[in-house]
C-alpha cells in the first residue's frame, strides 16, 4: 500500500502557482484575496465577528474603486456595490450576486501559501507538511485527472469557500468595464460578513437589496447547481452539577460531565453526519467543554424538512426533561438558535430563476448536477424573506481544512457560468 502511494505521489509548487497566476487572471485575483485573515469567530460578541473581515472589506473597496465601481461598507462590514444596467437593458429584472468574506473558523485562515498540482496524473497529492490527500479524503479527486489543482501547504484552509465566489465577482466588474458587448440589466453585487458561522443573513435586508433575484457564488463541485438546503438550528446545553469531596460523594456528588455524556449517548445513534447523506438530517455536537460542576455543549442540528426539524427539537426537549427528572430540575437547560431556512419551496415558486441558471450553464458547457446541500447559503434565508436566491458553485473541494482544494479548470467555469448568468437577466423584462 505504502508502496503504490509513493509510486503515484504529486506534490504542488509555489512556483507553479505564480507562473499560473501570470497566465490566469481569475486565479491571479484568487492569490491576491486568500493572504488576509478572515476567518470568523463563533464566541464574538462584535459585528463582523473578527476585524479581518472589515480590513478585507475594505481593501475590496479600494480594488472595485480603482475599477470605477461605487462601493460601500456599511457599519456591519457587509460591502454592496450597485452597478446600473447597460445601454437598452434598463428595463431587465435586476440580479444580486452574494459571495461572503470569511473563512471558516475550523482551521487557521493566517498565511495561507497556496501550491499548485500541474497536470495531475490521479493517485495521492503530498502537500508541504506531509498531510497525504487522497481519494479517502477527496472522492472526486480521480475525476481530476490531468487538470490542475491549487491545494495548500497542509498547515491552513485555503480559502476558496468563498474567496474563490469573491475573486470570480471581481473578475466579472473588470469585465463589464472592459466589454462593453457584455450586456448586463440592474446589478448588485454584494459580500457579506459571518456566513461561516450563521449570522450572515441577519445583517442583509432584503428590502434594502431591492431585486428581483439573487445568486450565491459559494458551492462546491463543478456544475453544482443548490436548488436546496438544510433547516439549520444551533444549540447550547448546559449541566449544573454538584461538587464534594469524592470521600463523601456517595449519593450527594453530581457530575456534570457524566450528564452531559448522558445526554451526548441519548441522541439518535446512527443520525450523525458521520453517519448520514443524501437528505437524511442529523445531530452534531460539535464542542464540549466541562468540570464536575458545570458542563457546556455545542451543536447543531440539520433537517431538510420543518416537519423533521420539528421531530428533533422535540427530541431534544425529551431528553433534557428526562435527564431533570432523574437529576433534578435545572440540572439541564437548553437553549436553541435558529439559522437559517430550506429554500426549496420558494425556488420552486420561483422557476424563472432556475431556468436562467440552467440556459446560462448549458451556454457556458457546464453539465448540471442540481443539488440538495447538506449545508446553507446565504440564499437560505434570503429566499425565505422574499429574495429568491439559488446557490451556484465555485469548483472548490474538500473546504474548511488543510486538505481543501480548488481545480483551476472548474474555477474558470464557475466565471464563465457567472458571466452567462448576467447575460441572461439582461434579455428579461420587468413586470
Amino acid at each position: 500500500m505504502q508502496e503504490n502511494i509513493q509510486k503515484n505521489l504529486q506534490e504542488g509548487t509555489t512556483k507553479d502557482f505564480d507562473n499560473l497566476c501570470g497566465v490566469d487572471p481569475l486565479v491571479n485575483i484568487f492569490k491576491d484575496l486568500i493572504v488576509i485573515d478572515t476567518k470568523s469567530d463563533p464566541a464574538s460578541k462584535t459585528v463582523p465577528s473578527t476585524v479581518g473581515q472589515l480590513r478585507f472589506g475594505a481593501y475590496l473597496i479600494s480594488r472595485i474603486s480603482e475599477l470605477g465601481f461605487c462601493a460601500k461598507q456599511d457599519d456591519k462590514g457587509v460591502v454592496t456595490v450597485t452597478i446600473p444596467a447597460s445601454s437598452g437593458c434598463e428595463n431587465a429584472k435586476s440580479l444580486c450576486l452574494l459571495a461572503h468574506m470569511d473563512t471558516a473558523p475550523d482551521c487557521s485562515g493566517a498565511d495561507v501559501k497556496a501550491h499548485l498540482v500541474k497536470n495531475y496524473q490521479g493517485g495521492a497529492i503530498k502537500l508541504e507538511n506531509g498531510l497525504i490527500l487522497d481519494k479517502s479524503i477527496c472522492r472526486d479527486l480521480e475525476d481530476l485527472k490531468e487538470q490542475d489543482i491549487i491545494v495548500t501547504d497542509g498547515n491552513t484552509l485555503l480559502g476558496a469557500d468563498d474567496k474563490a465566489g469573491i475573486s470570480v465577482l471581481l473578475y466579472l466588474m473588470h469585465n463589464l468595464k472592459v466589454n462593453q458587448n457584455l450586456k448586463h440589466g440592474p446589478l448588485k453585487i454584494i459580500f457579506s460578513v459571518d456566513e461561516e458561522i450563521g449570522l450572515s443573513s441577519t445583517h442583509l435586508d432584503v428590502k434594502e437589496i431591492n431585486c428581483d433575484y439573487g445568486v450565491t457564488v459559494d458551492g462546491t463541485k463543478e456544475g453544482e447547481l443548490d436548488v436546496a438546503t438544510f433547516n439549520a438550528y444551533g444549540a447550547i446545553v448546559n449541566f449544573n452539577g454538584l461538587s464534594v469531596h469524592t470521600a463523601v460523594a456517595y449519593k450527594t456528588l453530581k457530575n456534570a460531565i457524566s450528564i452531559a455524556n448522558e445526554f451526548i449517548n441519548m441522541l439518535p445513534r446512527d443520525e450523525k453526519p458521520e453517519n448520514t447523506q443524501g437528505e437524511e438530517g442529523f445531530y452534531h455536537v460539535h464542542k464540549f467543554d466541562g468540570t464536575t460542576e458545570s458542563a457546556k455543549i455545542n451543536m447543531i442540528i440539520r433537517d431538510f424538512t420543518k416537519e423533521g426539524m420539528d421531530k428533533r427539537l422535540s427530541v431534544l426537549d425529551k431528553i433534557v426533561s428526562l435527564l431533570n427528572d432523574r437529576y433534578g430540575e435545572g440540572t439541564v437547560t437548553l437553549k436553541t438558535m435558529f439559522q437559517y431556512a430550506n429554500m426549496e419551496q420558494v425556488l420552486n415558486e420561483h422557476k424563472e430563476i432556475l431556468e436562467i441558471l440552467r440556459k446560462a450553464y448549458t451556454e457556458a458547457g457546464v453539465a448540471i448536477v442540481e443539488n440538495k446541500v447538506r449545508g446553507g447559503t446565504d440564499g437560505s434565508n434570503l429566499s425565505n424573506e422574499g429574495l429568491p436566491t439559488p446557490n451556484i458553485f465555485t469548483g472548490a473541494l474538500n473546504c474548511h481544512g488543510p486538505y481543501e482544494c480548488l481545480p483551476v479548470s472548474s474555477f474558470n467555469k464557475a466565471y464563465k457560468v457567472t458571466e452567462k448568468i448576467v447575460e441572461q437577466m439582461s434579455k428579461t423584462v420587468k413586470a
